[in-house]
């Protein structure tokens, strides 16, 4: 088996995008949850964009501080964004629209089922979560320890049975 760099891997990621392909990548990290799971039983399907769809509510795949993050859009100042993910409260990244690498259209949730992230209902839970911003912290400790609770009573579960 060859292991390659993160570099490497996401320099051929931007090859291909530039060239006009969508590409599929296992989503992990808690950036984006409850969105996102985060766990890697999600694919997120990052495609070629205009700038014109790099507006508010949509997630992108970019270049921050020599990373590679996936994060939704905040709010666009010409050729300025700023992002934030959805299981982040207060850190939020500004980025240029160059640095934005993909657009993710597609979520192929963990049941194999494809999910628009253009959709009314995507579109509606963004604006229902950005609305809930003062509490959102909380939601997320529920969501995350409810998430701890599962896994642990899982393992327990898998170790006696």
């Amino acid at each position: 088996m060859k292991v390659i760099s993160a570099v490497a891997f996401f320099e051929d990621i931007e090859q291909m995008l530039s060239e006009g392909k969508s590409i599929e990548l296992r989503c992990f990290g808690s950036s984006m949850q409850p969105y996102l799971r985060g766990d890697g039983s999600e694919i997120i399907v990052a495609s070629p964009f205009s700038s014109g769809e790099l507006r508010p509510g949509a997630i992108v795949l970019f270049r921050y501080r020599g990373n590679y993050v996936c994060h939704r859009i905040v709010s666009r100042q010409k050729e300025k964004l700023l992002m934030q993910g959805d299981g982040t409260v207060k850190k939020q990244e500004e980025v240029s629209v160059s640095d934005v690498i993909g657009i993710i259209h597609t979520i192929i949730r963990r049941n194999k089922k494809p999910v628009s992230t253009h959709s009314k209902a995507a579109q509606r839970y963004w604006r229902c979560w950005l609305r809930l911003s003062p509490i959102r912290n909380c939601l997320l400790r529920v969501y995350r320890l409810r998430i701890k609770i599962f896994h642990h009573y899982l393992r327990s579960y898998i170790s006696f049975h």
